[in-house]
């Protein structure tokens, strides 16, 4: 990057510190780019790399506050952007737990209004990505997983191992989207 746009981002970005919004636009054309490119390489898809970028610089903005005059602004900025790929990857890695997501599906009800089956489909999603956090036996012990139900456990021993299972999922439900 040349020393003229980082020069230009910095202050930007110390415009934009003490309150001076018409930085914006200046900080939006020069770090923009940079940005999108940064994430670009941290990430394996373009739509993935503008949504980080995206949220990468809302939370430049939201942090503005916390800029320290004194260092470098585009070192700052890339250091938000390294947190939120670090994020990114993190999420995707706990997602890479395959299971069945067809035991997941509901099938939708004809009478169901638009605003229902968006209920019905985010609440299926969320319920997917805490059952994804789930081992693949406790998968399994839930009927969730590719392989059969554990068949030789019977009785007590079954009803156990399945409370265990759905304390867990519970405990990944809090952990994942808050709640009691």
């Amino acid at each position: 990057m040349d020393p003229t746009r980082r020069k230009t981002i910095h202050d930007a970005l110390v415009r934009l510190a003490d309150g001076d919004r018409s930085a914006f636009p200046l900080l939006l054309e020069n770090l923009w780019p940079v940005l999108l490119s940064f994430t670009e390489r941290g990430v394996a898809q373009r739509e993935d790399a503008e949504d980080l970028a995206q949220n990468v610089f809302v939370r430049i903005c939201s942090r503005i506050s916390e800029f320290d005059r004194e260092r470098d602004g585009v070192s700052w900025a890339f250091g938000i952007a390294s947190y939120e790929i670090l994020t990114h990857r993190r999420r995707l890695q706990r997602r890479r737990e395959t299971f069945d997501e067809a035991a997941l599906q509901v099938s939708p009800d004809p009478a169901e209004s638009p605003e229902d089956s968006l209920i019905r489909h985010e609440l299926a999603a969320a319920l997917a990505c805490a059952v994804g956090e789930l081992s693949a036996e406790d998968r399994s012990t839930l009927g969730l997983g590719k392989g059969p139900a554990p068949s030789e456990l019977k009785g007590a021993t079954l009803r156990k191992r399945r409370q265990r299972a759905l304390d867990r999922l519970r405990a990944a439900w809090r952990r994942l989207y808050g709640g009691h």
